[in-house]
């Protein structure tokens, strides 16, 4: 038997995650419009993304790491998508994040996702010029929420402490963005969820894919779907307890 409580702080409610947004000048009038998602140690990462024949750069990037990769760091741009653009899209990815490591040398395997107008290349030199607003220490989940919106009426958030029993618990955060294009397979939807339970690697991607059948599988607007869909969830394993269909939530 297994108790939840709703807590603040979303995606930074987790131990040793933290977030925040700041505005690279994407989009006008000084809007928030990038955010990340920073761990202070390696998490074990997976996605499931769109079923759209035509996946945008960001997809592609994160399946060249392979199998079984780490990371620590989620670099999200809001208002271009970075979709059908080419070889080209994926080259300005690899070098916004080899500029990221080089300002932060510990960031390991950094991913990338967008979300925006579609076939107009990244305005790369705005995204790098904007990490020196970075403070990986901020806990700022509102703001990270705000920069990830495109058409979204408001922002997306939630966290909840799990607990076991009196004395073991764990945490669950995200921060979600998407309006129009929702339809089964996702939606123009970009979800992060992070997490401190000690959740092994193998059951990610099934915990993953059960909890979309009944959320972001189960829904539609307009029948279309999107380019960029994602789903990506991250584990620390620091609270150093796990409970499969606790963690489940149905």
């Amino acid at each position: 038997m297994f108790n939840l409580f709703p807590i603040e702080n979303g995606v930074c409610a987790p131990i040793g995650f933290y977030c925040d947004g700041v505005s690279a000048g994407l989009k006008a009038n000084s809007q928030l419009d990038i955010a990340f998602i920073y761990a202070d140690s390696l998490c074990d990462v997976e996605g499931i993304f769109t079923k759209n024949k035509f996946c945008a750069a960001p997809i592609t990037h994160f399946r060249q790491y392979g199998d079984n990769f780490k990371t620590n760091f989620i670099l999200v741009n809001s208002k271009n998508a970075n979709a059908l653009t080419g070889e080209e899209g994926i080259q300005n990815i690899q070098e916004i994040l080899a500029k990221l490591q080089t300002t932060f040398p510990h960031i390991i395997n950094p991913i990338m996702s967008s979300t925006g107008t579609i076939g107009v290349q990244l305005p790369k030199e705005k995204i790098m010029q904007s990490f020196s607003k970075f403070h990986l220490e901020s806990k700022n989940n509102q703001n990270a929420s705000q920069a990830i919106m495109t058409t979204d009426r408001f922002n997306k958030t939630i966290a909840f402490e799990v607990f076991l029993d009196d004395t073991r618990s764990f945490k669950i955060g995200a921060i979600c963005k998407g309006a129009g294009m929702i339809n089964p397979s996702l939606a123009t939807m970009l979800c992060f969820i992070t997490t401190d339970a000690a959740i092994p690697k193998e059951d990610m991607r099934p915990l993953l894919l059960e909890a979309a059948k009944t959320t972001f599988n189960a829904i539609s607007v307009d029948g279309d779907t999107s380019t960029n869909d994602t789903i990506l969830l991250l584990s620390n394993q620091k609270s150093g307890n796990y409970d499969k269909e606790a963690f489940l939530i149905e």
